[in-house]
């Protein structure tokens, strides 16, 4: 089980999916920058440039974080990567010309750090036959375009386990941002455990519509909290500080942290997070890309330890060591496919 990041760490060994298609011949564009080649071509890459679009700030602390650290990592590992800046939260309508301005600034290999960028990065991609486009938690794929996929559900559903075996009251919530496929689905796995440790516990499931609005986190997590839930987990960015706010305020109240090792959330009332390590992720990604080897598909989970439950040593409390147990044992059953997530 993965202990003690960024938001997701060995990425969030949620899952990675790399698929690649046959090379086809798209149509030249004028404005694409004459870069050296691609593994779009199945040939290797002398030097990667790589470009990040992130759907939050890459300060939040979670999953925008996450993102920048991984760029990072992969240019300290992969001598001769350059990086530009990344492009944060150019919200959905710019992400096109966000990924058209790192293209034609040389960059060959762009990280679309969003699965709801999946459209975006088709449409780009097609355009720029000679960078590579990467769509975190994307469906898509082509030549030149690859996603890659978390089993985050994996983690969340021991997370779930953990906040099932913890809860007093039987009430258990989650705060998300944006309403996506990608988080809701966490979220159902997330409750698949948390029953699965409690099978009368009730879980409510809110979303914030946004992943900055750290106040609005805050009210609805005051309000679920009033309202009897004494076991937050949030995967909402930066609001995630919102509801760690509310947990921080209200007595008997627990936290469970998003994507990476938010120790420093709610303390000492924060049982820990589910973890991400999209660094790794990241890494493979790069390193299949630039040798002109990105074909097939990679799946990454808690198999593959990308994905896991942290422990927060900081918690004041104790979790016993028999839910421990339990929740050990079903980590062995989700790798075995005798769960499912």
């Amino acid at each position: 089980m993965i202990s003690s990041r960024r938001r997701f760490c060995a990425l969030l060994s949620l899952g990675v999916l790399f698929a690649g298609c046959a090379q086809q011949e798209p149509a030249k564009d004028p404005a694409a920058p004459a870069a050296s080649p691609t593994a779009a071509s199945g040939e290797a890459i002398a030097a990667l440039k790589i470009g990040l679009i992130t759907p939050g700030k890459i300060n939040d602390k979670g999953w925008s974080q996450l993102a920048s650290d991984s760029v990072e990592k992969i240019k300290g590992e992969i001598p001769g990567t350059e990086t530009v800046p990344a492009i944060e939260d150019p919200g959905q309508a710019g992400v096109a010309s966000a990924a058209r301005d790192l293209a034609k600034k040389g960059c060959n290999l762009i990280f679309f750090h969003a699965s709801e960028y999946d459209d975006a990065a088709a449409s780009v991609a097609k355009e720029f036959p000679k960078a590579f486009f990467v769509v975190v938690g994307g469906r898509t794929t082509a030549a030149n375009l690859t996603p890659i996929q978390f089993k985050a559900g994996e983690a969340t559903y021991l997370a779930g386990m953990l906040a099932g075996g913890m809860t007093k009251t039987g009430k258990v919530a989650c705060v998300g941002g944006s309403e996506i496929p990608i988080v809701k689905e966490a979220f159902a796995s997330f409750e698949k455990g948390v029953k699965a440790a409690k099978a009368d516990a009730e879980v409510k499931i809110v979303f914030t519509g946004s992943g900055d609005d750290i106040a609005k986190a805050k009210q609805q997590s005051q309000a679920l909290l009033d309202g009897g839930v004494d076991v937050l987990h949030h995967n909402a960015n930066a609001a995630g500080q919102g509801v760690a706010q509310a947990v921080t305020d209200k007595a008997d109240a627990m936290f469970i942290g998003a994507n990476a090792p938010q120790d420093d959330l709610a303390t000492p009332k924060n049982l820990g997070s589910f973890l991400v390590d999209a660094q790794a992720a990241y890494l493979l990604a790069a390193k299949a890309i630039k040798d002109g080897k990105a074909t097939g598909a990679f799946s990454y989970g808690l198999k593959e330890k990308v994905v896991g439950l942290h422990y927060n040593d900081k918690f004041a409390g104790k979790v016993p060591d028999e839910l421990k147990a339990k929740i050990t044992a079903a980590e062995a059953d989700l790798i075995a496919g005798k769960v499912a997530p």
